[in-house]
């Protein structure tokens, strides 16, 4: 369907010179998190434990906020100096940018239902161009692909995941 990135929201010139997600554990950074469970804090915690960061290495980890534009709000009022989410959020406030991760997003159908004329619309409209030009005017999206139709297990990164072998009921 799209695709979007995510990263380091930052001051305009990116005073702090934070450009990797290790520079979250500076001392002198303050960060401002999304709120646990939510998909772009889990991306974090999994980008510290890439890098052995832990959570209590960054200043401010236990500041949460429920959206990507409180993240941005909260760092263009001054009140940290980074946040992760995504670019939209940056540039809407005009804040700086460092990308980190490109996200997939798919729309799953079963496949008995793909011959239906509702998911055969909802299809071409995504494969349109129309859409796909407002989906790409959008800072850090992309719809290139969007439209096309493929198999769960031919995506990353299930793909991996689907043809390991089953160590039983999980």
């Amino acid at each position: 369907m799209a695709t979007r990135t995510q990263g380091l929201i930052v001051m305009p010139g990116n005073p702090k010179e934070i450009v990797e997600i290790a520079d979250l554990a500076s001392p002198e950074v303050r960060f401002i998190n999304r709120q646990r469970d939510s998909g772009t804090r889990i991306l974090l915690d999994q980008l510290l434990s890439e890098v052995g960061v832990a959570p209590a290495e960054v200043r401010g980890y236990e500041s949460e906020e429920y959206t990507h534009s409180a993240v941005a709000v909260h760092i263009a009022s001054g009140l940290a100096d980074v946040g992760l989410g995504i670019e939209a959020a940056a540039a809407q406030f005009k804040l700086g940018f460092v990308p980190l991760v490109a996200e997939q997003y798919f729309f799953a159908v079963r496949s008995d239902a793909l011959q239906r004329p509702a998911v055969q619309a909802f299809i071409t409209l995504l494969g349109s161009e129309p859409f796909r030009r407002i989906v790409n005017g959008l800072p850090g999206y992309r719809a290139d692909r969007s439209g096309e139709v493929a198999e769960i297990a031919d995506t990353a990164p299930w793909n991996e995941l689907l043809a390991a072998p089953s160590t039983g009921p999980a």
